[in-house]
């Protein structure tokens, strides 16, 4: 039987991180409404925001498809495939400190405490998908939003498979 080393803890070792093995879980939207975005509007831009990205486990690509449900880590990133573009979430690499050691509490902080945020407050990104809505908007208007995380660099302490958490997401346009 082992025995824990002195002091009681037992000493917990990484291995180098590794490569993911194809994309995570894929998450695709309901269908949205993108009346917005129909020919006869102005818009120079089009972003879709993503908030409330949990990024303290594997490092990933997001690869943002617009109307194409069935796309997954093989798909061309093109955009006769539906294809807007990426963002890329840096991981920490898992927690190892004790429980509650790597949550984000800031709930209870002044509103002067100039100290930096907590390092695993959860992010956003911005996908510029201007071409791909508009040409998607010329044919109908609605839209899904199919984001396929394709794992760059993970470990033991990581969720392989449900790396893109977030809390929200909305199209901005802006007129010029």
């Amino acid at each position: 039987m082992a025995r824990a080393p002195a002091g009681g803890r037992r000493r917990l070792t990484l291995s180098s991180p590794t490569r993911g093995a194809g994309s995570a879980t894929i998450y695709t939207s309901k269908p949205v409404t993108i009346d917005f975005a129909g020919p006869s509007h102005r818009y120079v831009r089009a972003d879709l925001e993503i908030d409330g990205i949990f990024h303290g486990e594997a490092s990933y690509e997001g690869r943002v498809f617009l109307n194409n449900p069935k796309a997954d880590h093989t798909t061309p990133k093109m955009a006769e495939n539906g294809y807007a573009g990426s963002f890329y979430i840096l991981g920490h690499g898992g927690c190892l400190g004790d429980p509650g050691h790597c949550d984000v509490n800031d709930a209870h902080r002044e509103a002067y405490d100039f100290r930096p945020p907590n390092p695993l407050t959860p992010a956003s990104k911005r996908v510029t998908v201007t071409d791909t809505l508009r040409e998607i908007a010329k044919t109908t208007d609605q839209v899904t939003v199919t984001v396929v995380p394709v794992v760059n660099a993970t470990n033991e302490l990581c969720d392989k498979e449900n790396v893109f958490r977030f809390g929200g997401m909305k199209f901005l346009t802006y007129n010029g």
